[in-house]
């Protein structure tokens, strides 16, 4: 402070100093070489590039597992469909069980103003064992009547067209399991 000289070198140096403000020069310490920079950005690159592997194996692992996920549920639905099939099936069968489409067909023959009255006693006979019966439409062929008789008497309506003059089958079908069997009886005209 007494020397005169190095105060106006101190004021010199403050003003400098004052007028630089937000410069962010620094001296004494030199711009990074080009293999310095290389290096920096390598290891930038290696980073990103270990990120990008990660990030790819996680997603990987991810669609791995909701794949085979999606498969197993596939797997349990097309599973639970066909034991849901079986199911049914099983049931249907017991519940409902196939008609038969073997119908015994039972002849008479009578002249044509007689068919009527013969048509008649077959509905009444299949009444007498517990049955019904209808008549079809008649035609120049004869008449066509069908009657559902239980299974049990069945053979009691057999004798009873029998005794009618009926002409059975050489091999009657045998009843399917079931209370009712359909007949088909034909009147046919004599000749």
């Amino acid at each position: 402070m007494s020397d005169p000289q190095l105060r106006r070198e101190l004021t010199v140096a403050r003003q400098i100093h004052a007028d630089m403000g937000d410069s962010h020069e620094i001296i004494g310490i030199s711009d990074p070489t080009l293999q310095e920079r290389g290096a920096v950005l390598g290891r930038r690159v290696a980073t990103a590039f270990a990120v990008l592997v990660f990030a790819n194996v996680l997603f990987g692992i991810y669609a791995i597992a909701f794949m085979k996920k999606k498969e197993r549920t596939q797997l349990n639905t097309a599973q639970n469909r066909s034991e849901l099939a079986e199911s049914l099936a099983r049931t249907a069968a017991v519940a409902l069980p196939a008609p038969s489409l073997e119908v015994e067909e039972i002849k008479f023959t009578a002249p044509v103003k007689d068919q009527d009255k013969l048509a008649n006693k077959i509905i009444a006979a299949a009444k007498q064992v517990g049955g019904s019966g209808t008549k079809g439409l008649a035609d120049q062929e004869g008449v066509l009547l069908f009657a559902e008789v239980p299974t049990a008497r069945l053979n009691d309506f057999r004798e009873s067209m029998k005794k009618l003059g009926a002409t059975l089958p050489a091999a009657p079908v045998e009843p399917r399991a079931g209370d009712k069997m359909i007949l088909q009886l034909r009147i046919v005209s004599a000749q």
